[in-house]
């Protein structure tokens, strides 16, 4: 397969995007390391698709929905296996502007929620989440039936995301201050 050169204007935005679009694909996917490979995929996708692009069009926007689409078929693939958000709730996180400081303000209170959870939720999170850690080694981890596992990290899912709507409003208002 080969592909056409990408002109230099293309090469220089999409480099200057990088980072907001890494932090946006971060909005819609939890671990670090789906949203590196999902910002690989985006990009060797806008690579080809290079001559497709007006030099006219908004060239984020353009980027964005190409990484929002990446996301999508990203968590069709895993579905089974990874904490993923709903298709329902990675739409309306793409429909808004992408907003870096609204992004760390979220952050913030997902830390606040994950220090409210018990500490048995916190371990199991803690060993998929920041370890990434599969199903069977965390119940090994934890001593606990593997379905006991799956049916607390759902619970860690809800509670996290309950907290999150809870805890948004008053994380930013303490920011206004």
């Amino acid at each position: 397969m080969s592909y056409d050169p990408v002109p230099f204007d293309f090469s220089r935005k999409l480099t200057g995007l990088q980072r907001s679009l890494y932090a946006y694909i971060m909005t819609l996917l939890p671990n670090r390391a789906d949203a590196e490979d999902v910002l690989q995929e985006t990009n060797l996708i806008l690579c080809r698709k290079a001559n497709e692009y007006d030099p006219e069009g908004h060239f984020q926007g353009w980027a964005f929905q190409i990484a929002r689409y990446q996301v999508m078929a990203h968590i069709t693939k895993t579905k089974r296996s990874r904490l993923h958000f709903s298709t329902e709730v990675i739409e309306s996180f793409a429909e808004e502007e992408f907003d870096s400081k609204k992004v760390a303000l979220s952050q913030k209170a997902l830390q606040i929620c994950y220090e409210l959870l018990p500490a048995h939720m916190k371990k199991i999170a803690q060993l998929r989440f920041r370890e990434d850690s599969n199903l069977k080694d965390i119940a090994a981890k934890v001593g606990r039936p593997l379905g006991s596992v799956s049916a607390t990290l759902y619970r860690i899912r809800i509670n996290l995301t309950d907290c999150v709507r809870r805890k948004l409003p008053i994380v930013e208002a303490e920011n206004e201050l």
